[in-house]
């Protein structure tokens, strides 16, 4: 009976989605517009967290606001296993390079290696033949971190690792609670 309380809980869960500000903690993960701050970007921005259980994932994000010239999406999506990060990054990627299709800018593939992810990917975005900006990817285990940035773009594999490293050793050190196994915990007492 214990069980079927459980699976009946869990199911019930099917698109139950919570929207909370991202933990301090959790804004670190990702590229903020103080990141560029050496570039004089604009700091201002929008933070945001979005909570899975059906999917048991916890997806974070933030988005540049209120610049003509600078614009920064950046997003981290945590999740129990790394095969599900690893599907999420190709999506990402995948959904970026169709969405630019329309927009004016083409991408170039950066020649870029980097031991601190699994899988990553970084492309030099162009309008009319100028750089304009960047579109980067990676799996860290079983976390994925996309990001597009415009009004500031690096052309230089090697310059743009040295300033994404320190958010991917970030990623790889945190640790996160599956979402739905936290949810269970609490209702039934185990958990806080």
């Amino acid at each position: 009976m214990f069980r079927m309380l459980i699976v009946l809980a869990a199911l019930s869960l099917g698109g139950c989605i919570d929207t909370e500000p991202p933990l301090v903690e959790e804004r670190r993960l990702l590229l903020s517009g103080a990141d560029f701050a050496v570039y004089q970007a604009p700091a201002s921005g929008r933070y945001e967290k979005l909570v899975s259980y059906a999917a048991r994932s916890i997806d974070l994000s933030f988005e540049s606001e209120g610049s003509d010239w600078f614009y920064l999406y950046s997003g981290v999506s945590l999740y129990p296993n790394a095969g599900d990060a690893l599907m999420t990054s190709y999506a990402e990627g995948f959904g970026a390079s169709f969405g630019l299709r329309g927009s004016g800018l083409a991408e170039q593939e950066l020649d870029f290696e980097l031991d601190l992810a699994s899988r990553a990917s970084l492309k030099l975005l162009t309008q009319d033949g100028e750089p304009v900006g960047n579109l980067f990817h990676a799996t860290v285990g079983n976390k994925s971190l996309f990001t597009i940035f415009t009004g500031v773009y690096f052309e230089d594999a090697a310059d743009f690792a040295a300033f994404i490293a320190p958010k991917l050793v970030a990623l790889r050190a945190y640790r996160h609670d599956d979402p739905l196994l936290s949810w269970a915990g609490k209702k039934l007492g185990f958990g806080e």
